[in-house]
């Protein structure tokens, strides 16, 4: 058997990152003799070392480590990789101090120049990436168990009628899916989805979440509960995908969510920017600008045209399955990582 360690941010059942870029592989590669083990950063002593000697491979999930942990982690001379799903190096909220950035861009380029690879997650992490290091990732997309990320046969069966010309009045169901912590992108849309409701009557707002953004639109709440999230999404017909344009760090975030709305079927809209780019055309979704009216305008516009709804969420189905099942990048990952 193979062993791979992933040191990472946290375990992968309490930790997204983790979860999609390695957790998610584990039951997979095991089927193809590669046993994945986790070591999360906080736990990198002693034992935790011994773990890393007896491993074939060794995989830093985008952890900052110091130059000692580095250099005694590169003197077990095993092959070493280097993966990122965000721009690590940049502060979500606020600005790093000066020094913090200098000690965050030697310990970049360290990593960067001294393993066997760096695998990104999307284009717009690779470019940045190679503009603050000179060292060029390659690109493993963020992938989906389409054994659970999958459109119900009710809701194939409505797609069918809408591209054969005969879904005529049926509700259109909208929906968002996501942390409190983002509420306030709903809060900016609220106006929008309000008029579009005044609009459009057979318009159906939900909301998924761990607590209800309490929004003066009429909709309902679904209250997060662990495992829910793929049957809710499941429902929908249209997935709202705001998007926060003015940090660099979240334009670096590949947005799972707007892959999980297409693979169920959810026309994903939204101001899409930075590395929501790589997946998300207007053969699969639909862009609006900063302006409400814009949000309004697209809502409004798709639910009065089932036929062209239909065909966005096949083609969204399609996509996803052509190219972010983790049957096929989770081959190619560790063909990649298994070559030499």
């Amino acid at each position: 058997m193979t062993t791979i360690a992933v040191i990472c941010p946290g375990p992968p059942e309490r930790t997204p990152s983790t979860y999609y870029r390695f957790g998610q592989y584990k039951d997979l590669w095991r089927e193809q003799g590669v046993e994945l083990i986790f070591v999360p950063k906080q736990e990198l002593k002693g034992d935790a070392f011994d773990v890393l000697a007896d491993a074939n491979l060794i995989v830093n999930q985008k952890c900052l480590l110091s130059s000692g942990y580095f250099e005694r982690i590169r003197g077990l001379s095993k092959p070493l990789f280097f993966d990122l799903d965000d721009l690590i190096w940049c502060r979500a909220k606020r600005d790093y101090s000066f020094l913090t950035k200098l000690k965050i861009g030697r310990r970049l380029s360290r990593w960067a120049r001294g393993v066997n690879q760096v695998i990104c997650a999307n284009s717009f992490i690779q470019s940045e990436f190679c503009e603050q290091t000179g060292v060029r990732p390659i690109i493993v997309p963020m992938g989906l168990d389409l054994d659970i990320w999958l459109s119900r046969s009710d809701h194939l069966s409505r797609i069918q009628r809408g591209l054969n010309g005969s879904l005529d009045d049926e509700i259109v169901r909208v929906g968002w899916t996501g942390s409190p912590e983002y509420h306030w992108l709903l809060r900016k849309l609220e106006p929008a989805l309000i008029k579009a409701q005044q609009l459009e009557q057979r318009l159906r707002f939900s909301i998924h979440s761990g607590v209800d953004p309490q929004l003066a639109l009429n909709y309902v709440f679904i209250p997060w509960q662990k495992g829910n999230e793929p049957d809710y999404v499941k429902s929908l017909d249209v997935g709202l995908l705001p998007m926060e344009t003015g940090s660099i760090f979240s334009l670096g975030k590949s947005p799972i969510k707007g892959l999980q709305y297409m693979a169920c079927g959810a026309v994903p809209i939204g101001n899409f920017c930075g590395a929501s780019l790589d997946f998300l055309n207007p053969s699969n979704s639909i862009r609006v600008g900063e302006d409400l009216d814009s949000w309004t305008e697209a809502i409004v516009t798709i639910a009065r045209d089932p036929k062209r709804r239909a065909g966005l969420q096949s083609q969204c189905i399609r996509y996803v399955n052509d190219r972010h099942s983790i049957g096929s990048l989770g081959g190619d990952l560790l063909r990649f990582m298994l070559k030499d």
